[in-house]
């Protein structure tokens, strides 16, 4: 008898046990559910078409997300740029974006969209998207050089100069820290991130400034933004400040140091692709045609460039090797990482 009184109260424990297990468990959010569905299946798509039709598929089933910015990046690159399909793109960003609740979300996903404002006619306004993000609270550097950037694009230049004045605010060594709270950096790595923050911001704001007229004020600040420093190994700065201040220096007919500056961009630095026909204009200009531009850009290198400082590695069997000791033969190195 006890023991049938034993395996009946074990019973019930089980089955008490059973009904809380049940009563505790917790709805699965679907679009969290296809969201680990979508990652997997990304990471095995082989093709640009294949991410753009699942990036679009999950924006279009589920556009109101914590994801839904980054979905908005993937379908701007693969469909409309890889695939070369920014009016399909669009479309699907377009249907989503009324449905995104969140403000920072879907300020994430409409910089996605102005990533295709090259190829198409958006009917988007830069300024009313900053402003809704402004709204909830106040815009990070980055957010504020994104919206430069995209002004500069649609030559919406008040609204550029606005941001990019704004940024300045945000420059600081103090703010970058704050800016990245779980990570540690040097003295030495904050005074370059401040540096490079604020001379990108100072560029951008001249140029803005040359395009609404004020001569004057832009060429103060492309002054100040070379004295920012921020450039890379060759001296030549690594924002657009050459290119800005060439072209406005072209813009002014000072040949001389549209060609100082355009050069030195179009051979070294960050985006050569868009100095070169600036360049190429202002050699023209100062030379009366395009005879003896590829001499011009050879010498121009070779003045510019900088020999390599010396230094030491290893190989795999751990014996030295150092590159001064192979000066007269061609060295190539290579750099990788083992991900």
């Amino acid at each position: 008898m006890a023991r049938r009184a034993s395996i009946l109260a074990l019973t019930v424990l089980v089955g008490l046990a059973m009904g809380c297990t049940k009563t505790e468990q917790v709805a699965v959010d679907p679009a969290t559910a296809a969201y680990e569905v979508f990652k997997t299946a990304w990471d095995e798509a082989a093709t640009a078409d294949a991410k753009a039709a699942l990036a679009t598929d999950y924006l279009t089933r589920f556009p109101d997300t914590d994801h839904s910015g980054s979905i908005a990046w993937r379908i701007a690159y693969y469909r409309g740029e890889e695939l070369g399909d920014p009016a399909g793109a669009w479309a699907a960003i377009e249907t989503a974006l009324p449905q995104i609740a969140d403000p920072e979300q879907r300020f994430e996903a409409s910089m996605a969209a102005f990533s295709l404002a090259d190829s198409i006619d958006l009917p988007l306004d830069i300024a009313e998207v900053a402003g809704a993000l402004a709204a909830v609270r106040p815009l990070s550097f980055d957010e504020h050089g994104e919206v430069t950037d995209v002004a500069v694009g649609l030559e919406r230049w008040a609204v550029a100069e606005q941001h990019a004045s704004a940024a300045l605010e945000l420059t600081t060594p103090e703010q970058v820290k704050a800016d990245y709270p779980d990570r540690e950096f040097s003295e030495a790595q904050l005074l370059a991130r401040s540096q490079h923050r604020r001379a990108s911001s100072l560029a951008a704001s001249g140029w803005a400034l040359f395009n609404l007229g004020e001569r004057e004020a832009a060429f103060q600040r492309f002054e100040e933004a070379a004295a920012a420093g921020s450039v890379g190994y060759l001296g030549v700065p690594n924002t657009p400040l050459y290119r800005y201040w060439g072209r406005a220096a072209l813009s002014e007919g000072d040949l001389e140091k549209a060609i100082e500056l355009l050069g030195a961009e179009a051979i070294f630095g960050e985006d050569r692709a868009a100095a070169e026909p600036y360049l190429r204009e202002a050699f023209a200009a100062k030379s009366g045609g395009s005879e003896g531009y590829e001499e011009f850009l050879w010498a121009t290198r070779s003045r510019l460039a900088r020999a390599a400082d010396d230094f030491e590695l290893p190989d795999y069997e751990g014996r030295p090797h150092r590159l001064s000791d192979r000066a007269g033969t061609v060295t190539l190195l290579a750099f990788w990482f083992p991900t």
